[in-house]
C-alpha cells in the first residue's frame, strides 16, 4: 500500500483492509452500531493484544447514545468525547493504519468519516517486578527491571523525582520497531558524552534489536577485546547511582538490562553490598574481589609453571608432595589442567541451561563425581582438582557476569603461556593483559584509570570503601562533570 487514502464508506474501508490483511488470521474486525445516530463503526485490532474490559466500556458508551444527543453534538464529537482517554492520533491512509494495527493499537473507523482513530487499548504482557536474578544482594533493594520499557522508566521515576532527569525515546529497526530510551541528568552528563552516545546510537538505527546486549556490541569502542566496555545491570539503584555520577543510561524495550556508559574496570568490580554494609566489610569484600581475579586467571598457570619449569622455587617438602600426587599421572601438568578446566566449564554451562533444580544437581554432583573418578583413574592429580576448584569459586566473586566471563577465557591464555615459557610466560601474559586494559577506552574515557572519570577526590573509592565522613561522600553521590 503506497499511502492510499481511506475511503469514506465503512464497507469500503473494511474490504480494503481485509484484502491487505487476508493472510493475517489474528486480525479481528468487530462492527458496532450507534443507535442514536444510525451510524456503524468498525474496530480493528490484533487478537491477544486488547485490554477487553476497557474495550467493552467504550463499546457500551457508544451503544448507549440516545436520539436526543444527536441534536446537541455531532457523531464525531460524541465519539471523540468517549475515546478521549485512550485516543492517540488520527490516521488518513491505509498504510499508516496497517502500521498501527501491528503495533498493537486498536483502530476505530466510522461510516461517513474519512479519518480513523488510533486507540491505545493495548494490554501489555509483562511479568511482575521481582528480585534481580544476576545481581542479588544480602542487604538492599530487592527490586529489578523487567522486559517492559514503560515499567522500567516508571521505576526509575519512582525513585528519582528530580526535574532534571531527562528521558529521550526513539524507535529502532527496519522490520521490528524497538523503542530505545536514553536517560541522563541534565547538567551532570557532559555535552561531549551525550553527543558521542547519540552519534553511535543513530549509526545503528536500522538494526533490528532483540536485547540491549545487541546494542551494547554495536556501540562499544572496540570489538577486539574480551572485556565489556559498557556496564549492564538489572538494578534501579545502580542506574540511579550511575546517573548521579554523570553517566548515561540506555534501555531497550524487551530487555531487563540497562546499559551504563562510560565504564571503568573498577565500576565493574563494585557491588551495591559495598555501600549497604559497614565500610570495613565493604572494603574487605572489594579487596577480595581483586585478589580473586588474579587467582582466577593465573593460579592454574602458576601451577603449570612451577611444576613443569621451576620446581626448584618450591619448598622441598611441597615439591615432594606434588611429585607424589603426580606419580601415576600420564599427562603433563598443562594437559591435566586443560582437561579439568574444560570439564568444569562444560558442567557450568550445562547447569545454566538445565532447569534450576536439575542444574544445581548436575553442577554439584557432576563436579564431585568426575573429580573423584579422575583422581582414582590417575588421569589428573588431586592437587590439580583443588586448584581448578579454587579458580572456579573465585570466578563467581565478580559482580558483573560478562566481566567474569572475560577472565574465565583469559585463564586458558595464561595456561598456554605458562606451558610454553614457564614463569616468564605467566609474567609476560600479565603484562599483556595490563597493557591491553590500559589502552582500552569506554566512550573515550580511560577504562583502566578510574580517577580520570570520577574525580581526584573520590579515586580511593575505586579500591576501598572508606567511611562517608572520611571521603566526603559515597561514590553513589553526584559527581559533577565539566561540560565540554
Amino acid at each position: 500500500m503506497k499511502s492510499k487514502p481511506l475511503h469514506i464508506k465503512l464497507d469500503q474501508k473494511q474490504e480494503e483492509l481485509k484484502s491487505e490483511l487476508d493472510m493475517q488470521d489474528d486480525v479481528v474486525f468487530k462492527q458496532i452500531f450507534i443507535p442514536g445516530y444510525e451510524v456503524s463503526g468498525l474496530f480493528v485490532f490484533v487478537n491477544g493484544t486488547m485490554d477487553y474490559p476497557a474495550f467493552n466500556e467504550i463499546v457500551l458508551d457508544l451503544s448507549a447514545a440516545q436520539v436526543e444527543t444527536r441534536h446537541s453534538v455531532s457523531i464525531e464529537q460524541l465519539v471523540i468525547s468517549k475515546i478521549c482517554s485512550v485516543r492517540e492520533q488520527d490516521v488518513e491512509t491505509y498504510e499508516t493504519a496497517k502500521e498501527h494495527i501491528f503495533d498493537g493499537k486498536t483502530l476505530l473507523f466510522l461510516d461517513g468519516i474519512v479519518n480513523g482513530y488510533v486507540l491505545n487499548l493495548e494490554k501489555e504482557k509483562v511479568r511482575t517486578l521481582g528480585e534481580p536474578s544476576t545481581e542479588r544482594v544480602v542487604r538492599g533493594p530487592k527490586m529489578g527491571f523487567i522486559e517492559s520499557l514503560k515499567e522500567n522508566i516508571g521505576l526509575i521515576r519512582q525513585y528519582s523525582n528530580h526535574p532534571n532527569l531527562i528521558v529521550q525515546q526513539q524507535k529502532f529497526g527496519t522490520m521490528e520497531k524497538r523503542e530505545v530510551a536514553l536517560i541522563y541528568y541534565e547538567g551532570k552528563a557532559s555535552d561531549s558524552l551525550l553527543k558521542e552516545v547519540n552519534k553511535r546510537i543513530n549509526e545503528v538505527k536500522a538494526t533490528d534489536l532483540q536485547d540491549s546486549g545487541m546494542l551494547e556490541e554495536l556501540i562499544e569502542d572496540t570489538a577486539l577485546t574480551p572485556f565489556p566496555q559498557i556496564q549492564n545491570t538489572e538494578r534501579p539503584d545502580k542506574v540511579l547511582a550511575a546517573l548521579q555520577e554523570g553517566r548515561v543510561v540506555i534501555m531497550v524495550d524487551g530487555s531487563p538490562f540497562a546499559l551504563m556508559a562510560p565504564t571503568t574496570i573498577t565500576m565493574l568490580l563494585q557491588s551495591p553490598d559495598d555501600y549497604y554494609e559497614r565500610w570495613v566489610a565493604g572494603s574487605f569484600l572489594r579487596i577480595l574481589r581483586y585478589l580473586s581475579l588474579f587467582v582466577t586467571v593465573f593460579l592454574s598457570g602458576i601451577y603449570i609453571s612451577l611444576v613443569s619449569f621451576n620446581p626448584g622455587l618450591l619448598p622441598s617438602e611441597l615439591a615432594m608432595t606434588i611429585a607424589g600426587t603426580r606419580e601415576n599421572v600420564p599427562f603433563p601438568p598443562f594437559v591435566e589442567a586443560i582437561i579439568m578446566e574444560v570439564t568444569i566449564e562444560l558442567l557450568r554451562e550445562a547447569g545454566i541451561r538445565l532447569p534450576s533444580p536439575i542444574g544445581q544437581t548436575v553442577g554439584l554432583v557432576g563436579g564431585v563425581i568426575i573429580g573423584q573418578a579422575a583422581v582414582q583413574a590417575n588421569i589428573v592429580s588431586s592437587l590439580m582438582v583443588i586448584i581448578v576448584s579454587i579458580t572456579t569459586i573465585t570466578s563467581f566473586t565478580v559482580p558483573q557476569y560478562s566481566f567474569g566471563l572475560a577472565f574465565r577465557a583469559l585463564r586458558f591464555g595464561a595456561m598456554i603461556f605458562a606451558a610454553v615459557l614457564g614463569l616468564y610466560g605467566t609474567t609476560l601474559f600479565f603484562i599483556i593483559v595490563i597493557s591491553h586494559l590500559s589502552k582500552l577506552t569506554s566512550f573515550q574515557e580511560p577504562y583502566f584509570q578510574p580517577m580520570d572519570f570520577i574525580g581526584k577526590k573520590t579515586w580511593r573509592d575505586a579500591f576501598l570503601r572508606l567511611p562517608k565522613r572520611k571521603k566526603g561522600g559515597d561514590s553513589f553521590e553526584p559527581v559533577r562533570r565539566q561540560n565540554s
